[in-house]
């Protein structure tokens, strides 16, 4: 069972961006998908990025991961957008 969640929505300039976010993500899956749940879909603009965890740690060590992907892939559509 599920106890903790998380939702997180960030907005993007672009409907594009979104959704290149949203597919590079969704290529690693959660290791122990037992214990967390991520669900990551797009509206337009909008990244939604859910978690469900059976634990507190679990939740803050997969969204760290997945945070500090994410600023690396908005780091590099920038390098890309400016090039």
């Amino acid at each position: 069972m599920f106890k903790h969640q998380l939702s997180i929505k960030i907005s993007f300039p672009e409907d594009k961006y979104a959704e290149i976010a949203s597919r590079t993500l969704n290529v690693d899956k959660e290791l122990k998908e037992d214990i967390i749940k991520r669900t990551i879909t797009t509206d337009k603009n909008i990244l939604i990025i859910n978690f469900e965890s059976t634990n507190a740690k679990s939740l803050r060590t997969s969204t760290q991961n997945l945070m500090e992907l994410l600023h690396l892939i908005t780091k590099t559509m920038n390098d890309f957008k400016e090039a």
